[in-house]
């Protein structure tokens, strides 16, 4: 016996999630008119939904920044997490540079909406009260690139003079520095090559103090030693 034929309603295709609509409609919208000229209104009509709607999935306008942002880490969490499987593995110097690359990759994406942060101060302050609660910030990325250090001062593999957590500042500083010259200059269009040569350089230059004495002579990859 043939089965009767789905009802035409059930063939369609779903809806995307409320919830992903209206970060998706966020999304959009600053990047085309900026935080300053976005209001939830705005961003209901963007996505056709009512506003209320909005409400109820996000506290406030600042819950809907911080999910905009947290849609834009990319592999971010995923290179810090792997950090420990790299101890003793390639060389100190390349594993930074993988770091440093999606991080930058990360605040490129970021740079401007947490810029225009500033030019809200009371959205500004909702923000950074939702990250203290949440423990969102750059701590975390900081303690697990100093504990990665860390870990290669004990191998010999870096400097027992080097600080761990000043490193891991300076890179961090060097990517969002690097993410607002790019979209401040360039408009946002410097070009993945030279950008990836100036992170590239900054390892360089901070491997000259993360050396140990003998040099990077025990910095090679497990495996490769003879």
């Amino acid at each position: 016996m043939a089965k009767p034929a789905a009802p035409r309603s059930a063939l369609r295709t779903p809806p995307p999630d409320l919830k992903e609509r209206l970060i998706a409609a966020t999304e959009k919208l600053l990047a085309s008119q900026g935080l300053g000229c976005v209001s939830t209104r705005d961003i209901a009509k963007e996505a056709n939904v009512a506003e209320g709607a909005l409400y109820h999935h996000f506290g406030d306008k600042a819950e809907l920044i911080l999910s905009v942002v947290l849609q834009q880490v990319g592999d971010f969490p995923e290179v810090l997490q792997s950090l420990p499987l790299k101890i003793g593995e390639n060389t100190v110097q390349k594993n930074l540079e993988t770091v440093l690359e999606s991080a930058f990759a990360f605040h490129h994406r970021i740079a401007p909406l947490v810029c225009s942060l500033f030019g809200d101060q009371e959205l500004l302050a909702k923000v950074r009260r939702i990250m203290a609660e949440r423990s969102m910030g750059p701590a975390r990325s900081v303690f697990a690139i100093s504990a990665y250090l860390r870990a290669e001062q004990q191998l010999g593999r870096v400097s027992a003079s080097a600080v761990p957590e000043t490193i891991a500042e300076l890179m961090l500083a060097v990517s969002f520095n690097r993410a607002m010259q790019d979209h401040f200059f360039f408009g946002g269009a410097e070009g993945d090559a030279k950008a990836r040569r100036k992170l590239r350089e900054a390892v360089r230059a901070l491997m000259v103090g993360l050396q140990p004495p003998n040099g990077e002579g025990r910095a090679t990859a497990k495996g490769s030693r003879k």
